[in-house]
């Protein structure tokens, strides 16, 4: 785009442009793109509002517009979309938004990319929603899903629990830290609303350090970071860590590690006695779970990295792990909220691809195991072929595992539901905020 004053709707329109033409995740490329606009918190808040409700709506928009072009089968110009997406978004969905403003801004995208042609298209259909729209915000529905996760939702889920996750949809992603272990969670708190007075910042009813933020910006900028207080990790990655009850001295590991988030909480749960195994198959996400040891100073040796592909063996690994947690690649619809674009991209036949994956490494993840250890199994997904339809499988094809359905504390209070799934949710409020993803657990016992 030609160079131009910067707004939230500039902002939101490019982020929008990048994740449905280029690619990008949403999350990355929102705060790509907030860091060099550098607005002030209430427009960063409104081109996340747009971006992501955009994002949770698409099919119904793209219905929307192209009934009022006049070649709506055509192909459009990718910065032309984005703009009429986040345009209609706006007219369709934000109340108290000025439509003028609204159809203003998103043509001026246009005109300054590309040129007054797509600007007098642009000018003309969301002048017509405008018109077609006005009084409507507000009144239509939510998280909009293809009709195929539709119906496997309905069949994993109960109606409540069904419900209360859309509903949660809802709602733009705020920020989640995990703070220290030993540190005054409602002091830390306290600390960071007097950083930053504007920011909304509550204890979470969950993982218990957990702290839910909105609004306190870059989370690197906020005090304590440097000095290793927190990082930030989701409260249900927090609750999945927490549930293998690794205790002090001992040797565990994490599995399909990513960027170690897992494997840090892990290594302060087992402390300078214990070992934790961080393996996964890229390598450069295990180089950074290195730097993020060296801030949080965990980087005395007790965690040490792999890099094994656990689909296809166990990397001569021997029986020698008292605990072992696979969080599963997976279509990882149960993150949504913070990816809404998931929706869009995983096709009806992933889920069963990616079920056949995560058994492979099931298995070997089942071999490391010493007798007498646990074996847990997470996936953020709700859908049954990657909850319980795998786990059957798993008993199915190492039949000496018992099912266990004892994870750790926080998770004690949690009961497993009739197919001996966990579920993680945001129905479980208790009546305080949460924000986890959805995430189904299963643990199993190796007999001694």
């Amino acid at each position: 785009m030609n160079a131009r004053p910067v707004n939230a709707r500039t902002v939101a329109v490019k982020v929008l442009e990048r994740v449905t033409d280029g690619g990008a995740f949403a999350s990355a490329a929102l705060d790509a793109e907030l860091g060099r606009a550098r607005l002030d918190p209430r427009d960063a808040g409104l081109a996340t509002a747009i971006v992501y409700g955009t994002l949770r709506v698409l099919p119904e928009l793209d219905r929307l517009i192209a009934a009022r072009l006049h070649r709506p089968d055509s192909k459009l110009d990718p910065v032309l979309s984005a703009a009429l997406r986040a345009g209609c978004y706006q007219l369709a969905y934000m109340e108290r938004v000025p439509a003028h403003a609204v159809v203003d801004e998103c043509v001026s995208v246009v005109r300054a990319a590309r040129g007054p042609k797509l600007a007098a298209v642009a000018n003309a259909v969301l002048r017509k929603l405008a018109v077609e729209l006005a009084g409507q915000a507000g009144t239509r529905p939510g998280l909009v899903l293809p009709a195929w996760l539709d119906a496997q939702l309905e069949r994993a889920l109960t109606p409540e629990r069904r419900a209360a996750w859309l509903r949660a949809n809802d709602e733009p992603p705020g920020l989640c830290l995990r703070v220290g272990a030993g540190l005054d969670r409602a002091a830390f708190a306290q600390e960071l609303r007097a950083a930053r007075p504007e920011a909304e910042i509550e204890l979470g009813v969950l993982a218990p350090r957990a702290l839910l933020l909105r609004r306190a910006g870059d989370p690197r900028t906020l005090p304590g970071y440097t000095e290793g207080r927190f990082t930030v990790q989701e409260e249900g990655a927090q609750l999945i860590a927490a549930s293998l009850g690794a205790q002090p001295g001992e040797r565990v590991a994490d599995l399909c590690a990513g960027h170690g988030g897992k494997s840090a909480w892990l290594a302060e749960a087992v402390g300078a006695s214990g070992q934790v195994l961080a393996v996964d198959v890229d390598e450069r996400k295990l180089d950074k779970l290195g730097l993020e040891l060296r801030r949080l100073e965990l980087d005395d040796g007790r965690v040490q990295t792999r890099t094994i592909d656990l689909s296809v063996g166990s990397g001569g690994l021997g029986a020698e792990l008292d605990r072992v947690l696979v969080d599963a690649p997976c279509s990882g619809l149960g993150t949504l909220r913070r990816r809404p674009e998931l929706a869009l991209r995983v096709a009806p036949e992933d889920p069963a691809r990616l079920a056949a994956l995560q058994l492979a490494i099931l298995k070997n993840a089942a071999r490391l195991v010493r007798p007498g250890g646990l074996l847990v199994l997470a996936v953020c997904s709700p859908l049954a072929v990657e909850g319980p339809e795998l786990a059957r499988q798993l008993e199915r094809a190492v039949p000496e595992l018992v099912p266990c359905h004892e994870l750790g504390a926080p998770l004690t209070g949690f009961q497993p539901d009739s197919d001996g799934v966990t579920r993680v949710g945001p129905w479980h409020g208790r009546g305080g905020p949460v924000s986890p993803d959805l995430y189904q657990l299963v643990g199993w016992r190796k007999p001694r």
